[in-house]
């Protein structure tokens, strides 16, 4: 196991992690290579005592190697509406005290996320939060075309030794179809999945606009627990 990582421990919705006894470096990240963005808080955060133990049979969760924490998605991970630094990829790494790459880019869909996973490969995560296919369903993509993009990111990401997060968005708009092929997806790649990180925040008191949250939302996103 990466002496960065001493234990992982998830916590439902986009919040997800927290790494108690964590020794992570803190390196040089993406620069020019992409349009992602950094945040790295020095002034440590007390961390709430975890309280759901990740499965054991999470894919690389013992073998997690590489260097940061990478969010790997479409607007909602770029902060559409409120900007990078008040999207959850920031509030998260204010939580842990660590590094974050934001690699959230506005419009993506799985396929266009597909065309860019180089640069994140590049950016030696060991740790990938990936939350894609909400533009596929808007621009009604076939959903058979969806789940194999999905697949291919996560499954290459795992073969770079990455542990891989993937972030359900299986809720309205979004059909039991798509709640079913994140499910798939997770169980055929061992990847760890968590349902629904977009439930109860389609009220307006979250909502930058129909569909991208404010920073009210944003806060329940990085803080919310499984």
């Amino acid at each position: 196991m990466s002496k960065m990582f001493q234990a992982w421990l998830a916590m439902g919705g986009v919040g997800l992690l927290v790494l108690a006894g964590c020794d992570a470096p803190r390196s040089a990240l993406w620069g020019d290579r992409t349009q992602g963005t950094v945040s790295d808080h020095s002034a440590a955060q007390p961390l709430e005592k975890p309280q759901n133990t990740a499965r054991a049979d999470v894919n690389n969760l013992y073998r997690g190697a590489g260097e940061q924490i990478v969010t790997f998605g479409d607007s909602i991970t770029a902060g559409a509406g409120v900007g990078p630094q008040a999207a959850y990829p920031s509030l998260l790494s204010q939580s842990l005290d660590l590094p974050v790459v934001n690699g959230g880019r506005g419009g993506d869909t799985t396929a266009t996320a597909l065309d860019r996973l180089q640069d994140v490969i590049a950016a030696n995560p060991w740790l990938v939060i990936v939350g894609l296919g909400g533009n596929d369903f808007l621009r009604q993509v076939p959903i058979a075309q969806t789940e194999q993009n999905l697949r291919e990111i996560v499954t290459r990401l795992q073969q770079q030794g990455a542990i891989v997060v993937i972030l359900g968005m299986n809720v309205y708009p979004f059909n039991g179809d798509y709640e079913a092929m994140y499910q798939r997806v997770a169980s055929e790649t061992q990847a760890h999945l968590i349902p629904g990180v977009l439930e109860g925040l389609n009220d307006t008191r979250y909502l930058y606009d129909q569909v991208h949250p404010n920073q009210a939302g944003h806060r329940i996103l990085a803080d919310r627990r499984g």
